[in-house]
């Protein structure tokens, strides 16, 4: 029924937003800037996402001019399944990854699934691109279409950021198309977040929405709950809740953002990241040798894989004192509360099954 009532609407109706990470912030932040110019529609963030593009495409109406989808795959054939419904006229790629390679394979399967997004458009489609995700870049020879990139490099992407920081727990940063240049005061806080912030901005440029309406719909975005959300902590301190889900590229980037912001001490708390396959141990290893270099204070690991990086960290001659790991919530939640002190930052991140958002809300009501 989907595939029947999609084909009532222009294809040109519709945006197809994939990649390993920063999907739904691209979604939410390209629904408030395109919602300034055109009616909309758009996927609503759910962990169990799979009906979430035939529900949305049921959901149409004479009244809308833009529907944005979000594509993202977990096993090989999901994207097949999607591309039946429905032939999105401009894609957007925000970075591919190893995430998922237990059911999508090799680095190389993994692009090949998520490009058959790209192969589809025909000559007049588009696809946006970030220039600094290698793996992205390969996808340009497969598009019919045009390509427009984004990132951090002025001499080859049409829109791309600058001067990059955290101030008062938001993101900041310069955006700039040609010789325009806007500063920009993202709600969210995180480095890594301003590359699905560029991508929306791109799909606003291309419809003809203003940089200084761009940037004030950008401004306007409501952070997601558990989604790099700053919380007040125990005793003064501050939480980074970062429980929605676990990705290994995301959580070297929020180790960044963590550096980023002035704290007496750093502590971080991870569950086990998933769904990995043989890439699991080198990537948890990685995890290890990016904490040991950034010289966090504190690690405690919840239960599952990570005992992968105790035995890294320890190897490097991290303090073992300031290490645990295969420890459940509730004793995670006793060490928070016993350490925390006024000027601490403490960075909480794992996939959601191991509700490490209840570490959070237990947590936080002490204040």
């Amino acid at each position: 029924m989907a595939k029947q009532y999609a084909k009532l609407y222009p294809a040109n109706y519709f945006i197809g937003i994939t990649g390993s990470v920063g999907k739904t912030v691209c979604v939410q932040s390209a629904k408030t800037i395109l919602s300034q110019k055109f009616q909309i529609l758009s996927t609503e963030f759910d962990l169990n996402s799979d009906l979430d593009i035939p529900k949305t495409i049921l959901k149409l109406n004479p009244t809308l001019k833009k529907v944005i989808l979000e594509m993202g795959i977990e096993n090989k054939g999901e994207m097949d399944f999607y591309l039946s419904l429905i032939h999105p006229k401009t894609v957007v790629f925000t970075k591919i990854a190893y995430d998922h390679s237990e059911s999508l394979g090799e680095l190389d399967d993994i692009i090949m699934e998520k490009g058959k997004l790209i192969k589809q458009l025909d000559e007049k489609g588009l696809a946006i691109l970030n220039f600094d995700d290698s793996s992205c870049k390969k996808l340009a020879k497969d598009c019919k279409g045009s390509v427009l990139y984004y990132g951090t490099d002025p001499n080859n992407c049409s829109i791309w950021a600058g001067n990059i920081q955290i101030e008062d727990f938001k993101t900041t940063f310069e955006l700039n198309l040609g010789v325009e240049r806007v500063k920009v005061n993202f709600p969210y806080c995180g480095l890594h977040l301003v590359y699905p912030a560029m991508a929306a901005a791109a799909l606003g440029v291309i419809n003809n929405i203003p940089l200084t309406k761009i940037k004030l719909a950008l401004e306007a975005v409501k952070p997601l709950e558990h989604l790099m959300q700053v919380v007040a902590g125990p005793n003064g301190s501050v939480v980074l809740d970062d429980t929605i889900n676990s990705s290994s590229v995301a959580l070297d980037s929020a180790i960044d953002t963590l550096q980023q912001i002035n704290a007496r001490r750093r502590v971080l708390v991870l569950g086990e990241m998933r769904n990995l396959g043989k890439y699991s141990d080198t990537i948890h290893r990685q995890i290890a040798q990016k904490i040991f270099k950034e010289k966090i204070d504190f690690v405690f690991l919840g239960q599952g894989n990570t005992e992968i990086i105790a035995a890294e960290l320890k190897s490097l001659g991290f303090w073992e004192e300031r290490v645990e790991n295969n420890l459940q919530n509730s004793q995670i939640v006793s060490r928070l509360l016993n350490l925390l002190r006024k000027g601490d930052l403490v960075l909480i991140k794992g996939a959601y099954s191991a509700r490490l958002d209840e570490i959070v809300k237990r947590i936080s009501k002490k204040t």
